[in-house]
């Protein structure tokens, strides 16, 4: 971070070649250096398309493989919060640490996850900063308004995105900002957060000028996630461990939570997104126009292999098989037999999610076309005590449509969609007195996933519990399980320990493995550490409690 902030030279990294590794090479776009470069409204455009790159980029100035949420973050933010299990002869591989516990501040993935989110950061104040000396009239409309407000949501979001997953940070909202500053009090760095989604739910459009950009209502989703994560940390009482600027008992919950009711209602009435009809849409390559029926933000892979922008799902998050054959993965992660319980056979999410595998003869598999597009399905899977079961969640088409590696894809993960904004508008409203409204909406929410002839009051009955929280985490996890918030969830519902500990050995086929996350678990790794390399760059990074 400290040779990136102090000798910032903006290079934008868009289209990547395939190694054999899984990773991708970059070609810079431009070497120039930023004084330079910003002339016209078209080099901002391309500034702009930098700050984005970041969500996806393989590689910044040379450093990280796939670090970005093309695999390592994701993985980071997956791994190890009950919902899936690495087995133990997989313990060894890449990410697998993040799965058993045993993580560290040493662990390069940490390092790079750091890197590469303050460059986000960096491009974002770099844009910011030379877009106010481009005149006005060489933008079309109210276009240079945009470009600010996108830049500020995604600075707001690698802020977000670093603070949750370590605590107190340093913030940096210029590019000529002291580059050995120290961490600042989650207080500070939630107020700029909050400032700059704010900043753009008032100034975005509905819709940004591509199906990918960020808008009014991406700004309003962020603000939701970060009122409920406020008020949650508050209410339940997540330990600072001894180390203050990570505590949050400054938070007023009561108004953050309102606050989440008040625009969670904005959005379901008025930004025109929707619960896309069929949940497994939100999950191919080749289904983004569904995606972009109901995701705010995703991290984009491109189904356009000329791009070869994509993202690695092939070792732990599609069906086990050969990726070669019939797309499948190396089954490195399996699901929990505590996730397979919290299912009801009558709900689709069940199925998707934890699924079968595609081993076997793909002669003998069933195969799902959309739109001239197919995909291979799993296998039926028995039980939770079958050694198939695989994590389903992702899908990647048949092999021979690919005109790329057959461990790439072009799926985009989903990082903010309006099923979560629908649990944290229920959640809002539990908090603020109406537990009615929000078990109505998780009605809504399991409407699109009952199976007929059962209807929703099915499921409604089978997931009822009498305590809200306890069913509101549980529906969190069918809907949302291996995507990007459970170890957030965990954490600031105070629930990490308790879910840790009651992970049962004897649960299921590849439950026996969860010892390895047990023995490795401590109270303290609700936050990842400082990466080692930063602190040894920057002395005044003062390390969380228990690394």
């Amino acid at each position: 971070m400290k040779n990136y902030i102090k000798n910032l030279l903006f290079f934008i990294l868009i289209f990547a070649t395939v190694s054999c590794d899984y990773s991708l090479e970059p070609t810079p776009y431009s070497f120039t250096a930023p004084e330079n470069f910003y002339k016209s409204a078209k080099d901002a455009e391309i500034a702009l398309i930098g700050v984005y790159n970041t969500l996806t980029a393989g590689s910044i100035q040379n450093a990280g493989n796939a670090s970005s949420f093309r695999r390592d973050l994701f993985e980071m933010l997956v791994g190890g919060t009950g919902e899936g299990v690495v087995p133990a002869r997989f313990a060894n591989r890449r990410g697998a640490n993040f799965g058993t516990g045993a993580f560290t501040s040493q662990d390069p993935e940490i390092n790079n996850a750091w890197f590469f989110l303050y460059a986000g950061v960096g491009r974002a104040n770099s844009l910011l900063e030379n877009l106010q000396n481009i005149p006005d009239n060489d933008f079309p409309g109210t276009r240079k308004a945009q470009i600010e407000g996108e830049a500020k949501l995604l600075r707001g979001f690698f802020h977000m995105m670093l603070s949750m997953m370590h605590g107190a940070i340093p913030i940096y909202t210029r590019t000529d900002e002291d580059p050995l500053k120290g961490r600042q009090p989650v207080q500070e760095v939630y107020s700029q957060i909050i400032s700059d989604y704010e900043f753009a739910y008032e100034n975005l459009l509905d819709r940004g000028p591509l199906a990918t950009s960020v808008n009014k209502w991406t700004a309003a989703g962020f603000l939701v996630k970060v009122h409920t994560y406020l008020a949650s940390m508050k209410t339940n009482g997540l330990s600072d461990f001894g180390y203050a600027p990570n505590s949050f008992d400054w938070v007023d919950a009561n108004a953050h939570y309102s606050s989440a009711v008040t625009i969670s209602e904005d959005i379901v009435d008025n930004s025109g997104y929707i619960l896309t009809p069929n949940y497994d849409r939100l999950f191919r390559a080749s289904t983004k126009t569904a995606q972009y029926e109901e995701v705010m933000l995703s991290a984009e892979g491109s189904s356009d292999a000329s791009q070869q922008v994509i993202t690695i799902v092939v070792n732990n998050f599609i069906p086990q098989g050969n990726a070669r054959t019939v797309g499948g993965g190396s089954g490195w992660t399996r699901p929990t037999g505590e996730l397979y319980d919290l299912y009801n056979a009558n709900d689709f999410r069940f199925s998707h999610n934890v699924s079968g595998n595609l081993g076997g003869n793909p002669n003998v598999l069933d195969v799902l076309e959309i739109d001239g597009i197919r995909y291979y399905q799993p296998r039926s899977l028995p039980g939770s005590g079958s050694g198939m079961m695989s994590v389903g969640k992702y899908r990647m088409i048949d092999p021979s449509q690919k005109t790329f590696a057959p461990w790439a894809t072009g799926l985009s993960f989903p990082l903010l969609r309006l099923g979560d904004i629908l649990l944290l508008q229920a959640e809002a409203l539990y908090f603020t007195g109406d537990e009615p409204g929000a078990r109505a909406v998780l009605t809504k929410l399991r409407e699109r996933s009952v199976i007929a002839p059962a209807t929703v009051d099915n499921l409604n009955t089978a997931y009822f519990n009498s305590d809200f929280v306890t069913e509101l985490m549980e529906e969190r996890s069918r809907e949302l399980c291996f995507e990007i918030w459970r170890r957030i969830d965990l954490a600031r519902f105070n629930m990490y320990d308790e879910t840790i500990n009651s992970l049962d050995p004897n649960n299921g086929f590849y439950n026996s493995d969860v010892t390895l996350l047990k023995q490795n678990w401590n109270s303290e790794m609700v936050w990842f550490p400082i990466p080692l390399q930063q602190i040894d760059l920057n002395t005044n990074l003062e390390q969380n409690p228990g690394y």
